[in-house]
């Protein structure tokens, strides 16, 4: 079965196929009927809507109830545009897109503002004011009469260049643009700018924390994926030449994400494979119009009971979201952590940081510094408030008092991704990664904030965004041989064993070039060969001059390779010294062992293997 997949999913995806298929739809159309004709035409505009929605729910992660306002914004201003001001096709269709693409960044604010059922909701009263706004204005769009007379090829009163088009000059130019517009997608999913959108919707934190903007990046999938189904928009009301409020209800916005689901959320090629059965589909079920929705529905409960990632996941190889041609063009790269120099004694001050939450104290009056090219081990007892004071240092709370500096400027209160554009990368308690991602494409995303080509020269995959993500893909293979996991570095995440997962996140921060790194127990859970090897990413970190906070209960891991020590105890600092002095200090002793024991001899504090 896997094999089988493997040629699907090469035959389906290999240029010289898409277009020899292209290439028989465009010239085997003149061979078929009128009514075929149509219905491939049909069958473009619901590829273009699925891979829309892919976009914007399979990748990125925001669910819409309302997509068929998107396509309707598209549809009515194409069709007002050219019949009531008279604007011509190429004018129209375009500004469709635009309109539609300006629609979803509006709805992306407070959309963006919300999550899971509160965003369907959301979404889903866009969708329905929509319709009632469509309904009511019938000076513009003719109401619930619709809007008739849109210039069509079933009117046969569409021109281009001055020529009428018909039928099937109407569907060769739906099929270039749908191709053309397949490619840009493909391109832009297979980047900096689809692993960001990935990233948000596996998790936001952790997607914050490598420097990704969630409300940017949230905003650009609205944008793009309402633009795309207001292009579809566009092109449906030229093909049609009536609009009706009916069309852009309810049911057609689930009939899309349907569509969608089955599909498989992520692929491309599984929405081509949805796209085909759901535009057939009905026509072959013409006797059961009036049940149409009930078998829509027994169709999206047997993908999500037995298929739960749809037709691809049946018949294709999970999606990749790094180029194969960028892989063929990788150079070796020896160094994968370079040298940070600093003017300033002291670049992380953490002064009298204070957490509460409501009338719980997690950190009470914290004070630090972290040096260049030095290790400060944070430890104490479980609830002492490290994660949290690691969360606030990081951007993820905003302290209740207190201020943290970073090279000299105030980052109290900054977002997670301003704070890690800086230079400031963390990692988690529970590594916080893309489980459907491979290691290598885990290990791409901590590259992010170091990428300069923009998104047009990524989506149209100009040579210098090519020769950037090859130069990444360099550092991503240093970084594998460092932590050991090159022999798995083109495997899924999901399939690895835990131990990988600590190793692929710290390389992953590695990737960032970061000036301060802050590690929330990266041993846990490693195996004494694994540690040997994170030990010797940490040691690399601490040459390259960066400054490491280290959240460890491992004191044999610790002693190795620390240069000072801070304890916590109930959110206070209770030591700050070396590790010797904190295996004799009374307070640290009690700390963890409940009472210091007065017949204890330095070296038997309990704290050589504590783990707490």
């Amino acid at each position: 079965m896997s094999a089988f997949r493997g040629f699907l999913t090469r035959l389906m995806t290999h240029p010289a196929t898409i277009l020899a298929a292209i290439a028989v739809l465009f010239f085997g159309a003149p061979f078929l009927s009128n009514g075929t004709v149509q219905i491939l035409g049909f069958l473009m505009l619901n590829i273009l809507l699925a891979q829309s929605m892919n976009l914007l729910t399979g990748i990125a992660g925001q669910i819409s109830l309302g997509h068929a306002g998107f396509y309707g914004m598209g549809a009515y201003a194409s069709g007002i545009l050219m019949k009531t001001v008279g604007l011509p096709f190429l004018v129209t269709v375009p500004a469709a897109a635009m309109i539609g693409a300006l629609t979803g960044y509006l709805v992306s604010f407070p959309a963006g503002r919300v999550r899971e059922f509160y965003l369907a909701m959301m979404t889903l009263a866009f969708g329905l004011i929509f319709r009632e706004v469509v309904r009511e204005w019938d000076g513009l769009t003719g109401g619930a009469v619709g809007l008739s007379g849109v210039p069509s090829t079933t009117l046969r009163n569409l021109t281009l260049f001055g020529f009428t088009l018909d039928a099937l000059d109407y569907f060769r130019l739906v099929l270039i643009v749908t191709a053309i517009v397949m490619w840009l997608v493909h391109n832009f999913i297979q980047s900096r700018f689809g692993r960001a959108f990935y990233a948000i919707h596996a998790s936001e934190v952790a997607a914050g924390c490598l420097g990704i903007p969630r409300a940017g990046t949230k905003r650009m999938a609205y944008t793009l994926g309402a633009g795309m189904a207001g292009l579809a928009g566009g092109l449906y009301a030229h093909m049609i030449g009536y609009l009706g409020p009916e069309s852009f209800d309810l049911a057609r916005s689930i009939e899309i994400l349907v569509t969608t689901v089955v599909g498989g959320l992520g692929s491309m090629a599984g929405q081509i494979l949805s796209a085909i059965v759901f535009t057939f589909l009905p026509e072959k079920l013409q006797v059961f119009a009036q049940y149409q929705f009930i078998v829509y529905g027994l169709i999206l409960a047997f993908t999500l009971i037995l298929l739960p990632r749809g037709l691809a996941g049946l018949l294709l190889l999970p999606p990749r979201f790094i180029k194969p041609a960028s892989l063929k063009h990788v150079t070796p790269a020896d160094v994968a952590i370079q040298p940070v120099r600093s003017d300033f004694d002291s670049t992380l001050v953490v002064e009298g940081v204070t957490m509460r939450f409501g009338g719980l104290t997690a950190v009470d009056d914290v004070s630090l510094e972290l040096h260049p090219g030095r290790i400060t081990a944070l430890i104490g007892p479980n609830g002492s408030g490290k994660s949290t004071l690691v969360n606030v240092i990081s951007g993820i709370y905003q302290p209740t008092a207190g201020t943290v500096r970073f090279f000299g400027q105030a980052i109290t209160g900054l977002a997670d991704h301003r704070i890690a554009a800086a230079g400031l990368l963390r990692t988690f308690q529970d590594p916080r990664l893309v489980p459907r991602f491979t290691v290598r494409e885990n290990l791409l995303l901590g590259a992010h904030r170091r990428y300069r080509a923009s998104a047009l020269a990524t989506t149209l995959n100009l040579p210098s965004a090519a020769r950037e993500e090859a130069a990444f893909l360099a550092t991503v293979d240093a970084v594998t041989r460092m932590a050991g996991i090159v022999d798995v570095a083109d495997q899924p995440l999901e399939s690895l064993p835990y131990g990988y997962r600590r190793l692929v996140e710290v390389g992953r921060a590695l990737l960032a070039q970061p000036r301060a790194i802050l590690l929330d127990e990266p041993a846990a859970g490693l195996s004494e060969a694994e540690m040997t090897l994170l030990a010797r990413m940490i040691r690399a970190m601490k040459e390259a001059g960066l400054m490491v906070l280290l959240i460890e209960h491992h004191m044999d891991f610790v002693a190795e390779l620390v240069d000072d020590v801070v304890v916590l105890d109930s959110g206070r600092v209770i030591y700050h010294g070396d590790i010797q002095g904190m295996r004799q200090s009374p307070a640290v002793i009690e700390a963890y062992l409940g009472a210091p024991d007065t017949d204890a001899g330095p070296g038997d504090s309990g704290l050589e293997t504590a783990h707490a």
